[in-house]
């Protein structure tokens, strides 16, 4: 799904709605009662969901729909899947993946002088 988003950073409810299927009120329901969504707020406080926040609402439908899930078992998984680290793709991890990179350029730098002397 992710390859036909458009590339943007934020989607507006409406977008998210179109693209995913999921109606705008089972959004909000998800996001205030089941507390399973968490999107960003403008100023405005217009909602501002995520290619990260797609995904999970996709993940989350498929749940429901396929495994027939209640609200109380999708929380979990996706209290499970948040104390995971941060999903792929994501600003969290892309800073994860950077600081890994860098630690393993200074462990071959000091490999390589070591094998130098």
């Amino acid at each position: 799904m992710e390859e036909s988003l458009p590339p943007k950073q934020y989607y507006t409810i409406g977008e998210v709605s179109r693209l995913t299927g999921v109606k705008p009120h089972v959004l909000r329901y998800w996001e205030s009662r089941a507390k399973i969504l968490r999107p960003s707020r403008r100023r405005s406080r217009h909602r501002l969901y995520r290619p990260a926040d797609i995904q999970l609402i996709l993940e989350i439908k498929r749940l429901r729909e396929e495994e027939r899930l209640p609200l109380a078992a999708l929380r979990g998984q996706v209290e499970a899947r948040r104390s995971m680290g941060p999903a792929p793709g994501s600003r969290a991890w892309a800073a994860q993946v950077a600081a890994l990179l860098k630690e393993l350029t200074a462990e071959l730098e000091a490999l390589r002088e070591m094998l130098a002397e």
